[in-house]
């Protein structure tokens, strides 16, 4: 009788066993499936603003691989142009490092000694300045956008100037960050 009964228990531990085992078989060829399905996969990164509005996109179908949707390039042209064209002596530093963090690696030294220099010209004259967009218009598919907007000019407290401006922004996407590599002025034409 206990012969019967230890030879019952082998075959329900060996049953287990390979119960398990064909379990271990089964988990690993879906991990396995589900893996080669996802590597095919487009990604797309949505960004959603704090504020109730369009959602940014980066990526995917309607973008592209490396591309950045209109939307959020039209978002990245006023947020850099509003950043480096709104400059006093006081806000110099913070500027300064605004620029290096929206900048591309290749592009942070050229664009922070930009501001470097604009913030001592205007130190030296008591100057401040702000940018008011008005228009921006966005190429995806080379990521540059051109803003046009109101550049004011102060001398002290007293108003120097209001110009209309035109800048030239050119982008690149590395490791899914975008960066900015110019920013130019341009002729407006009258």
């Amino acid at each position: 009788m206990r012969r019967i009964e230890l030879d019952s228990a082998i075959r329900r531990v060996r049953d287990v066993r390979l119960a398990l085992a064909g379990l271990l078989v089964l988990s690993m060829t879906a991990n396995l499936a589900l893996t080669v399905s996802f590597a095919g996969r487009e990604t797309v990164t949505v960004l959603v603003p704090a504020a109730a509005g369009p959602a940014w996109e980066v990526g995917g179908s309607t973008a592209g691989a490396g591309l950045a949707g209109a939307r959020y390039l039209e978002d990245m042209a006023r947020t850099v142009a509003v950043t480096l064209l709104t400059l006093t002596p006081e806000n110099a530093g913070h500027v300064r490092l605004a620029a290096a963090r929206m900048s591309h690696a290749s592009a942070r030294g050229a664009i922070g000694a930009w501001v470097e220099a604009e913030a001592a010209r205007m130190a030296g004259r008591d100057m401040a300045s702000a940018f008011y967009p008005t228009e921006i218009e966005a190429d995806p598919a080379r990521l540059r956008a051109e803003i046009a907007g109101e550049l004011v000019t102060w001398i002290g407290r007293e108003e120097s100037s209001r110009e209309d401006r035109r800048y030239r922004l050119a982008f690149r996407i590395d490791a899914g960050r975008i960066g900015l590599l110019r920013f130019e002025q341009m002729e407006t034409g009258k």
